[in-house]
């Protein structure tokens, strides 16, 4: 009997007893725990209770759908108590109202900026037939009137690299200190590529080009075409006397195929230009380098040399 009591005893005791191998104790954690663990929560939650309190009309912070006046679909939201959900929220409503622009009765205005024939500007919105646009081109100081005549002097220089170089022509430095040049590589390739300049001419005006060429003597002549012109190319002549040696301005000439050293159809060759983009095209003839180039619309420039 003492026996079975012990047993019976034993068997509650060991029952009552937690489990071997159970989860650690609270605040403890575990080594996988991580910042994005769920399944759970904590006594200090923030958020709304999962069931309704007693007492409560609905659970606070819980969102419903609701019809709104206009016939659209709102949402009202549990109070904070649980007593009952607020007004029906309408997407767009809003209770300021609506308020209208006065119209605008000024008549609308434009200025126009004008430079007149004796150099005044104007901008009351208004010109008159001696008034010309004008814009300002080249250097500073310089006035053009574009798209019509030049109203001052205006020069442009290009140097080798702005220029369209094809074939054996290459951009190099000169070994006679002239700076940046175009080169022909190999001048027993004649008449291969060119030195094609594409100036914008701002206004209409006769047009002096000169060029840096290279007078070795005898060989200082350069086949030449302006807009393409003349065909056959006009033969320019960097020197005629046949003497030099080194880099020099010149102002362009034309001289016929068959004619005459110093024997020029034009001396110098000036176009008219309109206002836009030109050629100037020169192609190897004797002369196997040329430095910059300069365009003015001033008849008595000579470039310091």
């Amino acid at each position: 009997m003492h026996g079975r009591f012990w047993t019976s005893f034993s068997i509650l005791l060991v029952a009552g007893l937690p489990a071997c191998g159970s989860s650690p104790a609270e605040g403890t954690g575990s080594d996988t725990d991580t910042d994005s663990s769920s399944g759970s929560s904590g006594s200090d939650a923030t958020g709304p209770s999962s069931a309704t309190d007693p007492g409560g009309v609905c659970v606070p912070g819980m969102s419903l759908g609701c019809a709104c006046p206009s016939g659209g679909m709102g949402a009202q939201v549990c109070k904070v108590d649980g007593s009952g959900y607020d007004a029906c929220e309408c997407a767009g409503a809003t209770t300021d109202e609506p308020t209208t622009a006065e119209p605008t009765t000024a008549e609308p205005t434009t200025n126009v900026t004008a430079t007149t024939t004796d150099g005044t500007t104007t901008t009351d919105g208004t010109t008159s037939a001696d008034t010309t646009t004008t814009d300002t081109t080249g250097e500073p100081g310089t006035s053009t009137g574009v798209g019509g005549e030049c109203m001052d002097t205006v020069t442009l220089e290009l140097l080798p690299s702005e220029a369209t170089l094809s074939g054996d022509w290459m951009l190099t430095m000169s070994m006679l200190g002239e700076g940046e040049i175009a080169n022909l590589m190999s001048p027993m390739n004649a008449n291969e590529g060119s030195i094609l300049y594409q100036p914008e001419i701002p206004c209409d005006d006769t047009w002096y080009i000169w060029a840096r060429v290279l007078d070795q003597g005898s060989n200082d002549s350069y086949l030449a075409t302006l807009d393409g012109q003349p065909m056959p190319s006009a033969i320019f002549e960097g020197d005629c006397t046949g003497q030099g040696n080194g880099y020099k301005w010149t102002a362009l000439n034309w001289r016929e195929m068959g004619a005459n050293s110093c024997d020029y159809v034009e001396d110098p060759w000036a176009p008219t230009w309109a206002a836009g983009v030109h050629e100037i095209e020169f192609e190897y003839r004797e002369a196997a380098a040329m430095g910059r180039i300069l365009i003015t619309n001033d008849p008595d420039l000579v470039p310091d040399p």
